[in-house]
């Protein structure tokens, strides 16, 4: 019974340990492809991240602490509403349902942020970066239509890593 359970305890450990070190990743990731993201330059003395509905804990703060992208210090800023967005560099996206997701995406359309999310789908339906795992490596899909419409261009150092895709709405 004992082997048992601590056989339980070893998975359950395992898989929680997986999803920490996916979740990691996909912060890690986020600030990392701002570097390939080429927009107009933003007055804000800091490189702000902004995360909707932040089901990360303190792991954005963790990353970045005394982190600068593209040479400014980075800013990690929290919202439960997209009515909240205010300037951002970023705005990280994790899973939402389907009308959420259009919600946020029509509210941004218009704005110079780079949107980046793990939702299914994301891509196709006006995001910018999906972040997925395939066979647990971390893979992006880039909508690159979607941010030349919001006034960035993507190096193609990384749309070659990448599964590029367009918008039902295009």
């Amino acid at each position: 019974m004992f082997k048992y359970i601590f056989s339980l305890f070893l998975f359950v450990a395992t898989l929680l340990h997986a999803y920490e070190s996916e979740d990691r990743l996909k912060v890690v990731i986020a600030g990392k492809v701002a570097k390939y993201i080429v927009s107009q330059e933003k007055t804000s003395a800091n490189f702000i991240i902004t995360v909707y509905k932040n089901p990360y804990g303190k792991l954005f703060e963790e990353v970045y602490k005394d982190k600068k992208i593209k040479s400014k210090p980075v800013l990690i800023k929290y919202i439960d509403t997209i009515n909240d967005l205010q300037e951002s560099d970023i705005l990280y996206i994790p899973k939402v349902g389907a009308n959420e997701l259009l919600d946020i995406l029509q509210k941004v359309k218009k704005r110079d942020i780079l949107t980046i999310s793990d939702t299914r789908g994301f891509a196709k339906k006006g995001g910018i970066i999906q972040l997925y795992f395939v066979s647990q490596k971390l893979k992006l899909k880039i909508n690159p239509h979607r941010a030349s419409l919001q006034n960035m261009k993507i190096k193609p150092t990384l749309l070659r890593i990448a599964t590029v895709v367009k918008d039902n709405e295009v």
